[in-house]
Formats: structure tokens, C-alpha cells, sequence
């Protein structure tokens, strides 16, 4: 969107709500996180708005500090949307979708074999001796996948699309791997506060986040968080 000499940015639109109440928790999340990714956008739009309005001045170009902050804060919340939602994903429906979808139950057999081969942790070793080892065994096998927030594209493929057991006609290696800049931006900020090179001395530099891209990636996460628990919502229905 365009406004008198600034440009506003806003998120695509995600798409309709897939049915089946186990996804119903992960694609809420997902709303909340487009919801409050928006409102950073439109928090920036009305500061460049309020700037204009008050100098006078073209206010298209490079973005303050202040302003160059809410993309960051849109980074990271989006980054906690990716977490939130997978796990949630992962938490209300692995259990159905081993049960019923073939490659889901073989990545949780392969688990539980290479854990045996190297000797149990002492999580599954209880779950063995439980009342119910399997349905034990299957929530250590869904804390170990949740455990961790995402670091990179890897982590959503392995631990999110391989565990859930979405194939690859149904979300790409390649889209996922669109994220590697997503998560190349989001590290900085969460682990060197943006600074180019924080090991340096008096380091006061950071990394320049531009408008169009910070959605651009916003929007590429949003899109496969959408797609995998769309492609969940299906592989759910056919183990029915």
C-alpha cells in the first residue's frame, strides 16, 4: 500500500481454517501470530504516517532506528508463531497420525529403534515400564520433537514435516528452504541483538532490515506454517 511520499507493508491474507478439531489449537496460533505480525506493520505505517504529517518530509528511504526495531520485533514474533504452532501441531495429532499415516509411524519407529540401539534415555526407559508403553513411548517421542525452538530449515523439515509424515508433494524441500533467510535474520537478532559482528569492540553497526523484505519472510513462514497444517488436516482424514 502506498501512502502520500511513505510505504505501508501488510502481510498476505492466510487462507481458510482447514477442517478437523485436532488442528484447531496450531491454526489459532497461527491467526494470533498473522494478527500481531499486522499490528507491528501497522504500528510502523503510523509512525512513518505521524513523522510525515509532523516534518513535512518525504519520509521514503532508509527507516530510523525506532522504525528499523518493529521489523525486528515482527522477526521474532513470527518466529515465536513458527515454535508455537508446530508444537502445538505436533502435540495434538502425532499420536492419531501414528496410529493411522504409514510414514509418521515409521519415523516414530526409527526413533524408538535408534534409541534402543544406543540404549534407552531414562525418559523412554520409563516409558517402557509403564502401564502403557506406547502411548508413553509416543509423548517422549513428542517432547524430544518439541523441545527445541527452530533454528533453521532443517529443524522444520526433520522435526516437523518428516515427524508429522507430510510428503514432499505436499510442502517442498525447496519452500521450506526459502526460510534459510528468515532464519539467518532471526538469529541475529535473538542471539547478537542484529549487530553485524558483536564479538567486536564498541560494536555498534547492526544489520539493515528493509520493509518489503522483512514481510517478504514474515509471509514465506506464515505460508508453510499454513501449509503443513493444512497437509496435517489431510493425512489426518484419511487415517479416519
Amino acid at each position: 500500500m502506498a501512502g502520500a511520499g511513505y510505504t505501508a507493508i501488510a502481510l498476505t491474507p492466510l487462507p481458510r481454517k482447514p477442517t478437523g478439531s485436532l488442528v484447531t489449537g496450531a491454526w489459532r496460533y497461527l491467526v494470533g501470530c498473522h494478527s500481531s505480525v499486522k499490528g507491528l506493520f501497522d504500528a510502523l505505517a503510523t509512525i512513518r504516517a505521524t513523522k510525515q504529517a509532523t516534518t513535512g518530509q518525504d519520509t521514503r528511504g532508509r527507516l530510523a532506528s525506532d522504525e528499523e526495531d518493529l521489523l525486528r520485533a515482527a522477526l521474532v514474533f513470527t518466529s515465536s508463531g513458527l515454535d508455537a504452532c508446530c508444537k502445538r501441531l505436533l502435540r495434538d495429532t502425532l499420536e492419531s497420525l501414528i496410529a493411522g499415516n504409514a510414514t509418521a509411524g515409521r519415523k516414530f519407529h526409527d526413533f524408538i529403534k535408534q534409541e534402543l540401539a544406543t540404549g534407552p534415555s531414562d525418559p523412554l526407559a520409563q516409558a517402557i515400564l509403564a502401564g502403557d508403553p506406547r502411548k508413553q513411548m509416543i509423548k517422549v517421542y513428542i517432547d524430544v520433537r518439541t523441545k527445541a525452538s527452530m533454528q533453521g530449515s532443517g529443524d522444520v523439515k526433520t522435526r516437523v514435516r518428516d515427524t508429522l509424515g507430510i510428503s514432499n508433494a505436499q510442502l517442498p524441500v525447496a519452500q521450506i528452504e526459502t526460510l534459510d533467510k528468515f532464519f539467518a535474520a532471526r538469529n541475529a537478532i535473538v542471539h547478537d541483538l542484529d549487530y553485524e559482528d558483536p564479538s567486536a569492540p564498541n560494536s555498534k553497526a547492526r544489520w539493515r532490515r528493509k520493509m518489503e523484505e522483512v514481510r517478504d519472510d514474515c509471509d514465506a513462514v506464515l505460508a508453510v506454517v499454513a501449509t503443513i497444517i493444512r497437509a496435517t488436516a489431510t493425512n489426518l482424514r484419511a487415517c479416519a
